[in-house]
């Protein structure tokens, strides 16, 4: 697929949970223990990890997650794993698993759900099913429903979807170099572009199509989108054989909102380039949304929770996470009582890096966060509002393919 649509997004917001295991214990056992609680999610190829709660059997995260659904053959389910974090290893604190088809039904569930392969515990979730849809006029309502007409953040919430195809350049300038040659002439050096891609703080970088200055890419990429009527797409495209920019150009998201189905398919020119130089891409802007109301629940369960078969065999983490790896993991029906009772010492989850996942909503809805980080802005040299030593804007992005830090310096004041 060329163009590839996201189906809807997934909003877990990961609340609490209640009466876990305790596993750090004390005196052999004779005081109560407790643990260090925090949870391993996964939506298809997408993993979130929460933060750690210490000392508590009953902690609160109050955070929450955003997952792109592309196909239902490949992301059928939310897996969530909790754990005790312990200096030498986690213990297990319990699973579940969460049928996304059945979510996609009932569009929005919130409900404690009863723990798998743990003798007690349970989790307070709150999912949403959102839809894509280029309608809009819903857009006002959901900005307000989601606190984003209030400022110009560029973090918090998603209002919509941006996808961005990629598909080619023309025109775009070549160096002139000079070359140690019998005649002494200047020649001409073919660029090897790649394209540059932000929203707010979300960058993606294309792959790069070597000595050439009409490059073909048919490439994709999607941002979730915080509030397109204050956000813009800033692309650029560079030169990684020279290291230098090609050309630049900046797209409002407020005008896919005036455009038929929300969508842009042309060329656009680009700036600080050659006078014929543009970039063809095709962008879209889809409104996130629940398709149909939700009415309260009748206090029964849903039918979105999948118990796991407990015949399976449960594959062992990449030696490289940060969670214990085991070299024989035993599937659940070949363990004791005693063994269900304790938990499991390993992810079934592909966890590279155990480093928590910044929660989208948390820290921004809590105002003593905010109010905490200009306290301790103001007390740096130049952290007062009269910018006695003067200002800089910048850039920073990490660029994976090239395992380059990246600083662009924009301007001074």
């Amino acid at each position: 697929m060329r163009f590839p649509v996201p189906k809807g997004v997934l909003r877990i917001h990961f609340l609490e949970a209640h009466e876990l295991l305790g596993k750090d214990k004390f005196l052999g056992g004779l005081i109560k223990g407790k643990s260090d609680p925090y949870g391993v999610l996964q939506v298809g190829t997408q993993l979130f990890q929460s933060k750690v709660v210490h000392e508590t059997v009953n902690p609160k995260w109050n955070e929450v997650y955003e997952a792109l659904i592309y196909d239902s053959s490949t992301a059928k389910n939310l897996e969530l794993e909790l754990f005790d974090e312990d200096t030498d290893k986690d213990d297990f604190l319990g699973s579940l698993v969460i049928d996304l088809a059945e979510l996609q039904k009932e569009q929005k569930v919130d409900e404690w759900f009863i723990l798998d392969e743990v003798s007690q515990g349970k989790l307070h979730l709150k999912l949403e099913w959102l839809s894509l849809l280029p309608k809009p006029d819903l857009l006002d309502q959901v900005l307000s429903s989601i606190r984003a007409d209030r400022g110009h953040a560029n973090d918090g919430l998603s209002s919509a979807v941006l996808v961005v195809f990629l598909d080619s350049a023309r025109n775009l300038p070549t160096a002139t170099v000079s070359k140690v040659l019998k005649t002494g002439k200047k020649v001409t050096s073919e660029p090897s572009p790649f394209v540059l891609f932000n929203v707010g703080h979300k960058s993606f970088e294309s792959k790069t199509r070597y000595k050439t200055n009409e490059p073909v890419w048919e490439e994709a990429f999607t941002f979730l989108i915080h509030n397109p009527k204050t956000q813009e797409l800033e692309v650029e495209v560079r030169d990684e054989k020279h290291e230098c920019s090609l050309g630049k150009l900046s797209v409002s998201l407020t005008t896919l909102m005036d455009a038929p189905d929300m969508t842009l398919n042309k060329s656009f020119p680009l700036r600080s380039s050659g006078p014929t130089c543009s970039l063809k891409m095709k962008l879209a802007l889809r409104v996130l949304c629940l398709e149909k109301d939700t009415t309260p629940s009748n206090g029964l369960p849903s039918a979105v929770q999948v118990r796991k078969s407990s015949s399976t065999p449960r594959p062992s983490i990449s030696s490289d996470s940060g969670l214990p790896n085991h070299s024989d993991p035993a599937s659940v029906s070949s363990q004791t009582g005693a063994e269900l009772h304790n938990g499991r010492n390993q992810s079934s989850l592909n966890l590279n890096a155990k480093e928590p996942t910044p929660s989208i909503a948390s820290d921004i809805s809590n105002p003593y966060a905010a109010q905490e980080l200009q306290y301790r802005l103001s007390q740096l040299p130049n952290g007062s509002a009269h910018f006695p030593l003067g200002e800089i804007q910048l850039t920073l992005r990490h660029s994976s393919q090239r395992n380059r830090l990246i600083v662009v310096v924009h301007s001074c004041r």
